[in-house]
């Protein structure tokens, strides 16, 4: 049978003092979010588990400004902008394998001027107050051409025509072959080139007007906006990026004989009379002026 120590033999100020420091451990080092046992005047509670807030990659957050007197700074509103990433094709020059680059993803992070939004110390944006800011993701383009021909041409494939043409000389039928696939045999070469587009750079600006950019070689997309009011208060909002970004340019197939002189790469882009961003999106509470 089992002989319970007495209460003399019991030492409770030793097992306080060593609860109290076990528990004391646990606060401090959390090893479990949540769910501890906190010991209280009424007795053993445990807490509520902690509930992780997810943030979305290019999540916004407003900061306002404030004087040493508590007033508002009307042009101290700063944007600041969560890390997120933009997936698109990257361009390494090496050899003729490099088109695949066109084709996987690569992650480009963005940066505010010239620091990354995963700095120690995060950039932000400034808001104008008493206009409508729009924020824009810039995506910049260059591109690499491909010739697509015969290995001694430069290219990576052959591509040799196949013919069955006649002609007759004194009476006499000549069959015209593409039996030989040596370097420019019988028959016709046929030459093409292969555009490939890669990014080259990503950023985040701002700006108050209206008209979306319009930019050789650049890509725009609006991220969301911000209306002030005089005091640099927000008064109307919206966003609309809240994840990842994938961007990619199909590659076009041309004559290799084309230059620059007959088209511009990447090609111009169109400017419509009526390509406004407040047209676009509808965006209430539009403020023209300050």
């Amino acid at each position: 049978m089992i002989q319970l120590p007495s209460d003399e033999d019991i030492p409770f100020k030793k097992i306080r003092r060593k609860f109290s420091e076990l528990f004391a451990y646990l606060k401090r080092v959390r090893p479990i979010e949540g769910g501890l046992i906190e010991m209280t005047p009424n007795g053993f509670k445990v807490n509520r588990p902690l509930e992780r807030r997810f943030y979305p990659q290019f999540a916004p957050t407003v900061v306002r400004a404030f004087d040493e007197a508590g007033g508002a700074d009307a042009s101290g509103t700063k944007l600041f902008i969560r890390t997120g990433y933009v997936f698109g094709p990257w361009d390494y020059s090496g050899s003729d394998s490099d088109r695949l680059n066109a084709i996987n993803q690569f992650p480009f992070e963005p940066k505010i001027g010239t620091t990354l939004l995963s700095a120690d110390d995060p950039p932000s944006l400034s808001l104008e107050p008493g206009y409508t800011n729009f924020i824009l993701l810039k995506i910049d383009w260059s591109q690499r051409v491909d010739v697509i021909g015969k290995s001694g041409v430069g290219g990576s494939f052959t591509i040799f025509p196949v013919l069955n043409a006649k002609v007759t000389v004194d009476g006499t039928d000549h069959t015209v072959t593409s039996t030989d696939t040596s370097l420019y045999g019988n028959g016709v070469t046929v030459d093409i080139s292969e555009v490939n587009y890669y990014v080259t750079n990503v950023s985040i600006i701002t700006q108050t007007s209206e008209n979306m950019p319009q930019e050789n070689g650049s890509t725009y997309i609006l991220m969301g906006h911000f209306t002030l009011d005089n005091f640099g208060a927000v008064s109307e909002q919206g966003w609309f990026m809240e994840g990842p970004v994938w961007t990619h340019k199909h590659p076009r197939v041309v004559d290799s004989t084309t230059s620059g002189d007959d088209r511009t790469e990447p090609p111009d882009t169109i400017n419509p009379d009526d390509l406004t961003l407040e047209n676009l999106h509808d965006i209430p509470s539009y403020v023209e002026t300050g």
